[in-house]
């Protein structure tokens, strides 16, 4: 095949688009850094509870983050938990075909009817050292998750309806990067460390803010929030925007609940793109999307 050569700049561009990252991100300010030895966040559960009420039938919780290393052999880094969690998991086969990526590993606990109670959970693929987005959606007992451009729902489970009130096993308050060790560790088969690397904001929702897939199983493209917004369905919104070295990082909501950094736990200035990126994401990454 013989191809016009005036043609060629512009198939060499689109190769090169091709390659980019469709998710190109850069945080808008400070960042939330842990050292992934000692150091982590904590928002007591003493000073208003859990961060959802009882009762709450729909939810999302999603957050930007950077992880630096990945958890040893067998191993599970704790990026935050409390009614839902997400960690790093080292076990091979837990992310099936995707061995060669880092496993994010998630869930929430639920309630339901007849003193029901259950976890479910969820394993897809992140990058190192890359930005990386991840979400839990729930509404009408349907439980769906998002990592960076992907959607899957794993269809509803009525048996359970709405998010946990009551933690019989796992620390009540709410942590982020790590953990008290005078605290009881999380139950399970693998040894819980430390999350080494940056998160740019969470954000925890009382309604499902995304459409969730209709078939169950399915993956589908998704675009995720490059700004999380305040409204009247937030709970919880941590910019980590203080300044450089500060330890306490405040929640933008009108209940103000402050997370209070432990061990050296604090804001730092994030690279202002991934190092490993072109150019064009370069100029993308620099430019945060709208409020969703």
């Amino acid at each position: 095949m013989v191809v016009n050569s005036k043609f060629l700049p512009i198939a060499v561009l689109l190769l090169n688009l091709l390659v980019v990252p469709v998710f190109p991100f850069a945080p808008s300010g400070g960042v939330l850094s842990l050292d992934g030895i000692d150091d982590y966040a904590v928002y007591p559960f003493e000073e208003r509870g859990f961060l959802f009420q009882g009762r709450t039938d729909a939810f999302t919780v999603e957050m930007w983050f950077y992880p630096k290393s990945a958890p040893s052999q067998g191993g599970r880094n704790l990026i935050f938990s409390q009614q839902v969690y997400f960690e790093l998991v080292s076990l091979p086969g837990w992310c099936k075909d995707h061995d060669d990526k880092l496993c994010c590993f998630g869930g929430a606990y639920l309630d339901g009817p007849k003193d029901t109670r259950g976890s479910l959970t969820f394993k897809v693929p992140v990058e190192l050292n890359r930005w990386n987005y991840v979400a839990i959606i729930y509404e009408k007992s349907t439980f769906a998750y998002a990592y960076n451009n992907r959607i899957r729902s794993r269809g509803r489970i009525p048996v359970m309806d709405r998010i946990s009130a009551e933690l019989r096993e796992r620390p009540k308050d709410f942590f982020v990067g790590g953990y008290n060790q005078e605290l009881p560790v999380l139950p399970g088969p693998l040894q819980i460390t430390p999350f080494h690397g940056e998160i740019d904001a969470i954000r925890f929702s009382k309604i499902a803010r995304y459409d969730l897939p209709e078939r169950a199983g399915i993956e589908e493209p998704f675009e995720p929030p490059h700004r999380f917004s305040l409204d009247r369905n937030t709970v919880a919104l941590w910019y980590f925007d203080e300044r450089e070295g500060a330890n306490r990082f405040h929640d933008e909501t009108k209940d103000a609940k402050t997370l209070i950094g432990m061990n050296g736990a604090s804001i730092s200035r994030a690279l202002s793109v991934d190092p490993a990126q072109t150019s064009i994401t370069t100029t993308w990454g620099r430019i945060k999307s709208k409020p969703f």
